[in-house]
């Protein structure tokens, strides 16, 4: 039996005033792709010809899914293939990566507070333990390598710190 190269799913799409495009719900369900996934997509701008579709321009594009199902196609692309809001745009889904998969447990935590408000006002209460807290990431067990092979482990916060080789 011969192998048949096929995209994930292939659709058309019209393109909405912000560049924006929806990948089908039934296609998202069926592959388990969910808000924040990165999306690989082939975008080919395509014109009704007679009684045939003819390809125009086409693009690689990665998109981070929204919740609504939602990818932007970048200005770049859009001006380049000449895709306008009235254009009809095939999409050929070629690949996506999980977020969970992409991302730690500190990095999803961090980016959930970029994505919703990075900033706030805080009390010199808060503005202690913040800076308190910072001094964490500068506590680590460091190893030295010093003159005539010899080693030395400390837990501290980060100091300079000269081993000399006759102590």
């Amino acid at each position: 039996m011969k192998e048949s190269k096929e995209p994930l799913a292939k659709f058309h799409a019209s393109i909405n005033a912000k560049g924006q495009i929806v990948i089908p719900k039934k296609d998202r369900e069926f592959l388990g792709l969910d808000k924040d996934d990165v999306v690989e997509v082939i975008v080919r701008k395509v014109l009704k010809s007679e009684s045939k579709l003819v390809i125009t321009g086409v693009a690689y594009v990665m998109a981070k899914l929204s919740s609504k199902g939602l990818i932007t196609i970048p200005q770049e692309v859009r001006e380049e293939l000449g895709i306008t809001q009235d254009s009809i745009i095939e999409v050929l889904l070629v690949g996506f990566h999980k977020f969970d998969d992409l991302v730690s447990p500190k990095g999803k935590s961090l980016l959930s507070k970029l994505t919703h408000k990075p900033f706030r006002i805080i009390t010199a209460d808060e503005e202690s333990k913040l800076i308190e807290k910072s001094k964490s990431y500068y506590t680590t067990t460091q190893i030295l390598r010093v003159p005539e092979e010899r080693y030395i482990a400390y837990k501290e916060p980060i100091t300079l710190v000269r081993a000399m080789a006759n102590e």
